[in-house]
């Protein structure tokens, strides 16, 4: 590894911009953030895949070897990603760093919480519950009717046992017990304020609109009422500040946020792009599982709020997994075709954005040569532009042809992608206006991008979405929570579903966030472990310090 001062004078960031931790790690000081003022002089690319299935689709690999790529051509490229979460590590997924010869570094103290980002996250959120159990043990002024509460607990780690708790069973006050629940960090509205705000002001005010409960007299009540959103600004002031980490080529790597596309936005910071798009040629980040969840997503929350919007984007794709979605991923050229349904509707959520998209085979080196060429002449019959990538085996060198067509779309696009004056496409496209009642939000969502016919609404949900019109949050965005494992919200229907009822169980408000996350069917914001956790696997060499296993 390089010294992070050699990283971060890459790309202009001198001494006093940066804060070191050790010698391979370091945290944007408040004067390097102002960077991110100057006239935006990057590309901004989106890598996103089909449907993940169980082998996995590479999305951080392909990202982090196309930011690599883009080097070897001459260009200034900084890839954009989340800190992964210890919950999923010690689970089924493992780290998020990237693999082979595509990977972030150090890997290991980013996949173990780096600089403890997420650790603020959780213990802002938690603060915020204890203040809001000490105004009910106190009987104060403010009058929380606990039988009201949204606000939740937050933990890093995955243990569904704390899926629906019992709050102060020791307690005698009025208001206790009362019921409760946790979340993973990764889906608190916390943790997506961090990844949304654009300042310090802007995350301060956020965290202050936070809805906790309703009063006794029914009127919503918001940490900024309760007196804690400055606390919890003091907690989170540092982890605001992006990380500065690299690649194993030695590029620069920003590593910020870590929201969950599933039940989240899916996105590194905002923050952290603004400050790349002012200070590279390209700006490589990654939405969070297929494309119906977090390019969806990125588009109509980031990108609306962030006044950014992609150049281009990188569809992932593996034989593998086209072979899942065609009906056993063990499969043969039977199988790619009829996975190629799945692509092309994926495809089409891209497009329908308005956004110019490449397709990446992110090629395993067990791959037959007559698949490879037949899912290339597929996708171009698509009219799409589809490359073989090997990140994992051969680093940026294996991505060099994706980096050489990305910069072509992005510097020519053919029409309609007509080029803006101030970056970007000039005619950015939303899915929906955010003046539309929030049930044809969600409506649209469902129909347009996960091919359902309709959407059923719960009796709960139905007094949400009243709850929602009542106080006013109708004109948030919609972030859908539902499955990463299918196009529709149940998980074993691979491919291309069609004509499904969508179930809209539950409507939550995060009201600081900015936005509506509705619940699809099954969708827990905690999840369990499985039946055999990777952290098993796990352990430390007495000896010798080093890890085994992660």
């Amino acid at each position: 590894m390089k010294p992070i001062s050699e990283i971060a004078g890459f790309i202009n960031l001198a001494s006093e911009d940066i804060e070191q931790f050790g010698p391979y790690i370091a945290k944007i000081t408040p004067s390097g953030l102002e960077k991110r003022f100057a006239p935006r002089q990057g590309k901004y690319v989106v890598v996103t895949a089909i449907t993940p299935t169980g082998s996995g689709e590479g999305k951080t690999t392909v990202a982090i070897g196309l930011g690599m790529a883009m080097w070897r051509l001459g260009k200034k490229g900084v890839v954009t990603l989340r800190q992964p979460s210890l919950g999923p590590l010690f689970g089924l997924k493992g780290g998020g760093t990237g693999g082979g010869r595509a990977m972030l570094l150090p890997q290991e103290t980013i996949n173990l919480g780096l600089t403890g980002d997420n650790y603020r996250v959780t213990a802002a959120h938690n603060l915020l519950s204890s203040f809001v159990d000490n105004h009910i043990y106190r009987n104060s002024h403010i009058g929380i009717d606990h039988d009201t509460i949204f606000w939740p607990r937050a933990i890093n780690i995955n243990d569904r046992a704390l899926r629906e708790i019992i709050v102060g069973i020791n307690e005698r006050s009025e208001g206790f017990p009362h019921p409760g629940r946790f979340v993973l960090t990764e889906a608190s509205e916390v943790m997506a304020i961090l990844s949304l705000s654009s300042s310090l002001k802007d995350m301060r005010e956020r965290l202050g609109r936070i809805l906790v409960a309703l009063n006794r007299n029914g009127r919503p009540v918001t940490s900024g009422d309760i007196k804690c959103a400055g606390a919890m600004s003091v907690i989170l002031r540092d982890a605001l500040r992006p990380n500065l980490l690299q690649t194993s080529e030695g590029t620069p790597a920003f590593v910020h946020a870590g929201p969950f596309a599933n039940i989240a936005p899916g996105i590194s910071s905002l923050i952290a792009d603004h400050l790349a798009l002012s200070l590279t040629d390209y700006v490589i980040t990654e939405a969070g599982f297929g494309a119906d969840l977090g390019f969806e997503k990125i588009i109509d929350i980031k990108c609306r709020i962030g006044g950014i919007y992609p150049d281009c984007a990188v569809l992932v794709v593996t034989l593998k997994s086209l072979k899942a979605h065609g009906g056993n991923p063990e499969g043969g050229i039977d199988e790619i075709e009829h996975g190629m349904e799945h692509l092309e509707k994926q495809i089409d959520n891209v497009q329908f954005f308005g956004v110019p998209v490449v397709m990446a085979i992110n090629r395993h080196s067990e791959d037959r040569e007559d698949e490879i060429k037949y899912t290339v002449k597929c996708v171009e019959a698509f009219g799409v532009k589809v490359v073989s990538i090997t990140p994992w085996k051969d680093g940026g060198a294996g991505v060099v042809e994706l980096a050489g067509i990305v910069e072509e779309i992005c510097i020519n696009p053919s029409p309609p992608f007509l080029k803006g004056d101030k970056g970007g496409l000039e005619d950015r496209r939303f899915l929906y206006d955010l003046n539309l009642p929030i049930e044809d939000k969600i409506n649209r969502i469902a129909t347009t991008m996960y091919d359902a016919k309709d959407v059923e609404f719960s009796d709960t949900a139905k007094n949400k979405l009243d709850l929602i019109n009542k106080l006013g949050f109708s004109n948030l965005p919609v972030c859908m929570a539902k499955t990463h494992n299918s196009l529709s919200h149940n998980p074993k229907l691979y491919g291309r579903p069609r004509d499904f009822t969508l179930p809209i169980d539950d409507i939550h408000i995060a009201a600081g966030a900015g936005f509506i996350y509705p619940i699809c069917g099954k969708i827990y914001p905690l999840p369990g472990l499985p039946s055999k956790p990777l952290g098993e696997e796990m352990d430390v060499d007495t000896e010798t310090w080093e890890i085994k296993g992660l």
